[in-house]
């Protein structure tokens, strides 16, 4: 287990910039914190060892770790501005849609301390309001809608709960269930309206629905359940009725955190955690599939009670990053009660200065949408478990250990929720356990750290051994700046595993290469998903993985559309920006047992990349070693194919060969499956070595293999595979011209 933890405000910094780190004990009684640069973070005993380097740099001595915890959990929260206390006649209502029931009390609406909706322990539709409590007879049903509304007249003095249960089109009868009770009434004191939550004694949301939510509405008179049903459906109708008191209207300002009110009083509110927005509605029959062209019909919102957005930990310490430190991975060191093997490692990037060129000729692109994609990723809670499949036994670190004791910290994008939804969202600020140095990786049966950030660290060590200077950039630095911050570099170089880019990172690339820089695609399964981010909400990305691609869940039918964005999700592929155009290779298999080394072609002796094999021994195999899988080619591999935007003169250097049967066709290939699409029969489950000159004077050169930075780290960075990408690196960085070949007709 880990006895602190902690995270940062930012993952992207610049010397002379303020960071905070947030921290938390779950065992500590003090730290102590200082600031390191990581340059090799593997602790393989057959790598070339764990390497950083201290910043002398003081940080505030010892400190007491104390205690904070995470309050997941979405809902919306409507100030009530002085419109509540008037209340007397009310009904509140909303369209319901249940996906977990399991035996907690569950809110749907709320007016704390006046009138509360909701679904008991025991799966039945409650109201409570005026010291009366009403239970309906009929349970809730998971995957249904409902209509749900509590009212009261003072002048019958009964309180009413009526639910319907909506299975059919709105405008078709349906005979709701009624309960009744005499009540007094009383003085509305409530503040505000909760939507999906109740304030719990703390004072903070408790009693979270999981579930979508539709139309919620509050009016200052008793409303008849048919009337209501009538009058949900259509928002502009609504608006105009004489006692409505607000109405939310969850479709508009999507891609914000605000919820709308379309009554004249615009008792606007906010979401709280980040809840799934674009999500179909009541209405929706599959009409379209677009939020953007019939907004009407995605008026729901999901909520979840293991939504995560903030932690909203207090701020432990805040400091400034000294002038002249130069770029590179750093991490806030935390060490708790004096044990070095205890410490937590903050890591964010130490970016060039903003608006300034830098010196530096070459950047390593740090590549946090995919770290954000995999944060706090739990064994066995993706659907289904890719460890499951890997033909070797899993190992569990104590970060591992940590997320499985600790579920409210939040959600990897390759889990599902609670109600087995998939996560849509997931967010920087909170701790990422597994985001450090040391730290095993779900593939850490293989003996290394080979996934994602200390995998990457196997080319930051690379760099550190050859004396190569260079900067670090960010994913949101990239999306943020585009090429206005590349255009200062001749290289730049991806880690092992760049996955997840948004729009803007994409154009921003194509447009470097494009324009004469030199790209080296050091990794696999890159450039494969659409994510986004949100403008009204710093520090969370958004995923929606749609129509194919290998895929723990899908977003449900109708919900393809990211809300932050309104972008299709899914495959960079579907969304015309194969990375086959970009980097010539794209995304063919996974397996994670063995990796296997690479077979030169006779393109290899082509003039054209002569330097890349300068000093490299003339066997036709490469990369018969490493430290993730024993190979150069493997976990996911990258293949060359014309037919998705490979360009014509593209040279496929090497290939690997007949994977194991553990490597399998990715499920965008695999169009009519057959018994000869595993990897010891297809031949299109390959690792493709690939370069190619762009019109602009740059070019491109992609190794189509998560592993290969694994053999660059063998045997202390002395070996071909070493070699050859230090051969490309320092002919990539020559600002001379490269020239496109003259094609021949075929």
């Amino acid at each position: 287990m880990l006895p602190i933890v902690a995270y940062t405000d930012k993952l992207s910094v610049a010397a002379g910039e303020s960071l905070s780190v947030m921290a938390s004990s779950f065992g500590a009684r003090e730290y102590r914190a200082d600031l390191r640069r990581i340059i090799q973070g593997d602790t393989n005993p057959e790598g070339p060892g764990y390497k950083d380097e201290p910043i002398d740099l003081d940080l505030g001595g010892a400190r007491k770790a104390e205690a904070k915890r995470f309050h997941p959990g979405s809902c919306v929260i409507v100030p009530g501005r002085g419109m509540l206390s008037s209340l007397s006649d009310f009904t509140i209502a909303a369209v319901v849609y249940p996906t977990l029931l399991d035996g907690r009390d569950r809110t749907i609406m709320a007016l704390p301390g006046f009138a509360r909706i909701g679904i008991d322990a025991e799966g039945r539709f409650l109201a409570e309001a005026h010291g009366e409590w009403l239970q309906a007879r009929r349970r809730a049903r998971t995957g249904a809608w409902h209509l749900v509304s509590l009212s009261y007249s003072a002048k019958s003095g009964l309180l009413t709960l009526a639910v319907s249960h909506e299975d059919e089109a709105a405008s078709d009868d349906v005979a709701p269930e009624v309960a009744t009770a005499k009540a007094a009434g009383g003085e509305c004191r409530a503040e505000e309206i909760l939507i999906a939550a109740v304030r719990g004694s703390d004072g903070r949301p408790t009693g979270f629905f999981d579930g979508k939510i539709d139309r919620p509405a509050l009016f200052a008179a008793e409303v008849p359940h048919d009337s209501l049903r009538r009058l949900l459906v259509d928002f502009a109708q609504l608006s105009r009725m004489a006692n409505l008191l607000a109405a939310w209207d969850f479709s508009l300002k999507m891609t914000t955190q605000t919820i709308c009110d379309v009554s004249p009083f615009r008792l606007d509110g906010r979401i709280h955690n980040a809840p799934a927005r674009a999500m179909t509605g009541w209405q929706w029959r599959g009409q379209e599939l677009d939020w953007k062209k019939r907004p009407d019909l995605y008026t729901a919102i999901h909520f979840h009670s293991t939504d995560l957005y903030d932690a909203e930990w207090e701020v432990d310490f805040t400091f400034a990053l000294p002038a002249g430190l130069k770029s590179g991975v750093y991490a806030v060191r935390l060490v708790p009660d004096g044990d070095e093997d205890a410490a937590y490692y903050c890591v964010f990037a130490l970016r060039p200065p903003r608006g300034q060129r830098s010196a530096n000729t070459v950047a390593f692109l740090f590549p946090t949408c995919s770290y954000l994609a995999y944060a706090n990723h739990r064994l066995g809670m993706d659907v289904p478990g890719t460890e499951i499949g890997m033909g070797r036994v899993v190992e569990l670190d104590r970060h591992h250990l940590f997320l499985q004791a600790n579920p409210e910290i939040g959600f990897s994008v390759y889990e599902v929720h609670d109600d087995e939804s998939g996560v849509f969202h997931s967010s920087r600020l909170r701790p990422i356990v597994d985001l450090q140095p040391k730290v095993k990786s779900f593939l850490g049966g293989f003996g290394s750290n080979v996934w994602q950030f200390n995998a990457d660290t196997h080319i930051l060590g690379w760099l550190d051994s050859i004396g190569q200077d260079y900067d670090v950039i960010t994913d949101e630095d990239l999306h943020a700046e585009g090429m206005r911050l590349l255009g200062a570099y001749n290289v730049l170089i991806t880690g092992t595993h760049p996955e997840y880019h948004t729009r803007n990172m994409i154009e921003a690339l194509q447009g470097f290469t494009d324009r004469g820089g030199r790209l080296m695609y050091l990794g696999g399964n890159g450039f494969y998903w659409v994510v986004s981010f949100n403008e009204d909400m710093p520090g969370i990305m958004e995923c929606r993985r749609s129509e194919a691609g290998i895929r723990p869940w899908e977003p449900g039918h109708g919900q393809f559309y990211h809300a932050f964005t309104g972008e299709y999700g899914g495959l960079w592929r579907k969304n015309g920006r194969p990375p086959n155009r970009l980097c010539g290779v794209g995304m063919t298999s996974q397996g994670f047992d063995i990796s296997e080394p690479y077979h030169l072609t006779a393109a290899a002796g082509d003039a054209r990349v002569s330097f890349i094999f300068d000093g490299v021994s003339a066997d036709t195999r490469i990369g018969a070693f490493g430290l993730a899988g024993g190979g150069a080619a493997g976990l996911e591999v990258d293949r060359a194919d014309r037919s998705q935007g490979t360009p014509e003169h593209a040279l496929v250097l090497a290939s690997s060969t007949r994977h194991t049967d553990i490597y399998l066709m990715t499920p965008e290939d695999l169009l009519d499956p057959t018994p000869d699409w595993s990897g010891t029969q297809a031949d299109i489950i390959r690792a493709d070595l690939t370069f190619f000159e762009t019109a602009g004077g740059g070019a491109v050169f992609s190794t189509g293999s998560i592993a290969w930075a694994g053999s660059m780290a063998w045997n202390g960075y002395d070996n071909e595979i070493a070699r050859i990408t230090t051969n490309v690196l320092k002919r990539f960085n020559d600002p001379e011209r490269f020239e496109l070949p003259e094609l021949k007709d075929s």
